[in-house]
């Protein structure tokens, strides 16, 4: 192995990023004494900023991201409730994801964009309840993501989800594209799941995802 006098800049620098990245883990269990739940998911945020800074340029802002999820996880590890910043919003009185024990519980997720409530590849109904067109693999390739923007806010991931539970409002047109797009996801993983149709779902959607995820 080369000592850091023969390590050229960049082997330096990626040096650098490995050790910030992996550092935080061992250290937020004592910040999280000092700082309190209630300041948890900001002292995340804390540390990967720290962490972009010391890297510093484009590659500090991926690296300080990454910290922040990590050290952020890692500090709201209590049960409890989570609403993400860059999730959809809810049409109830829930949040993105509630934390029991060593499992994460997300609520059912669909394609609604965040912010907007956009549908990508269109709602299946018209305001006056007529049926429309739309891409079912549009749809679930939005519903994964918003599951997956959840998951990395809170410091997990779709490589942790162990359950999935899938409502289809059409069976038989949508079952086929939507498992085209679930396999590019989850083929590797391979969580346990279930699919079922129902006849409406709260927004006009084809397709909720329900997921449980390793902590």
């Amino acid at each position: 192995m080369s000592t850091e006098d023969e390590m050229t800049h960049e082997e330096k620098r990626k040096s650098l990023i490995d050790d910030i990245v992996t550092a935080p883990t061992d250290a937020v269990e004592r910040i999280y004494d000092e700082v309190g739940k209630s300041l948890a998911r900001s002292a995340g945020g804390a540390i990967g900023a720290a962490a972009g800074i010391a890297v510093g340029g484009p590659v500090g802002g991926v690296v300080g991201a990454v910290v922040g999820r990590k050290a952020a996880g890692k500090l709201t590890s209590e049960d409890g409730p989570f609403v993400a910043e860059g999730g959809p919003s809810a049409v109830g009185a829930y949040p993105h994801l509630q934390r029991v024990g060593d499992l994460i519980l997300v609520s059912g997720m669909g394609p609604r964009q965040p912010g907007t409530n956009e549908i990508p590849g269109g709602p299946i109904k018209d305001g006056e309840g007529n049926p429309m067109d739309y891409d079912i693999r549009a749809q679930t390739h939005a519903v994964i993501n918003n599951i997956r923007v959840i998951l990395e806010e809170y410091g997990s991931g779709l490589e942790n989800v162990v359950d999935v539970l899938v409502f289809l409002t059409d069976m038989e047109r949508d079952f086929n594209g939507y498992n085209e797009v679930y396999a590019e996801y989850f083929s590797e993983t391979l969580p346990a799941r279930t699919t079922v149709s129902v006849d409406a779902l709260p927004t006009s959607i084809a397709i909720e995802l329900k997921v449980i995820a390793r902590a």
